[in-house]
């Protein structure tokens, strides 16, 4: 019997951001995606964007999709319903994949959060401008990984509602997901780009949290590593799959 993979994407995304390592897993695995609360085909719907409203649609899912157990890979605020629902549902989950993760500590990232929950700027749109390029800086004269991800970030989160993105960001500040982390014990794959440092500097204890984690930097990528170079996080993922656990 095929095991099962259920795919969390991550703000301003959509279950589409896994399209490429669905082709592929789905010969060998059942596979799931789907859109977040206020994403993708849930976009005009109301919605309750709170932690509990996000575990709860993905507990709907596995109940809609008979799904006994699965390993989740979640990509950036992914982790948050992925973490909590492994917690809260553990006997459901049997490994972990981060892509892009990120927790509560304090950081160079979480004063960014912390600076666009007190300033709202002139315009939602001002706002997320500012707010993209914040999240995704150069790290170089020229960073061609943060320049796409600022303009997809800036031109998918327009059509978001504006409070989910604000919202997001009380979730960052606010939930302890670092306490959830550290009850983790099935085994967890966790991997950045290279380029992404200002989500890496929130994770710098990532071994104290989770002491068994298997961490990867994929090179020449940014921040959401399994668009930038989908082969590579594929060889990367499809060996934790097969062996249980990564190789330092």
């Amino acid at each position: 019997m095929k095991e099962t993979i259920v795919f969390i994407h991550g703000l301003t995304g959509s279950r589409k951001a896994f399209k490429k390592q669905i082709d592929y897993f789905s010969h060998f695995y059942n596979t799931h995606a789907y859109d977040l609360l206020g994403h993708g085909e849930n976009l005009d719907k109301t919605t309750d964007f709170t932690l509990h409203g996000l575990v709860s649609q993905l507990e709907q899912l596995f109940e809609q999709k008979e799904i006994t157990k699965a390993h989740l890979c979640s990509i950036s605020y992914g982790c948050y319903p992925a973490t909590i629902f492994a917690v809260k549902r553990k006997e459901k989950v049997q490994s972990l994949c981060y892509i892009g993760g990120h927790y509560n500590s304090d950081s160079p990232l979480s004063y960014v959060l912390r600076h666009f929950k007190e300033n709202s700027y002139s315009s939602y749109s001002d706002w997320l401008k500012r707010y993209s390029r914040d999240l995704f800086p150069n790290s170089s004269a020229v960073d061609p990984y943060a320049i796409i991800s600022t303009r997809i970030y800036y031109r998918y989160g327009l059509h978001l509602k504006e409070n989910i993105l604000k919202r997001a960001i009380d979730h960052r500040l606010d939930y302890d997901l670092k306490k959830d982390l550290k009850q983790i014990t099935v085994p967890v794959l966790w991997v950045m780009g290279d380029h992404d440092n200002l989500f890496k500097s929130s994770i710098i204890d990532l071994d104290e949290v989770i002491p068994h984690v298997f961490y990867k930097e994929i090179p020449h990528t940014g921040h959401a590593a399994n668009m930038f170079r989908p082969f590579a996080f594929r060889r990367l993922y499809a060996e934790f799959l097969r062996k249980g656990k990564g190789t330092r």
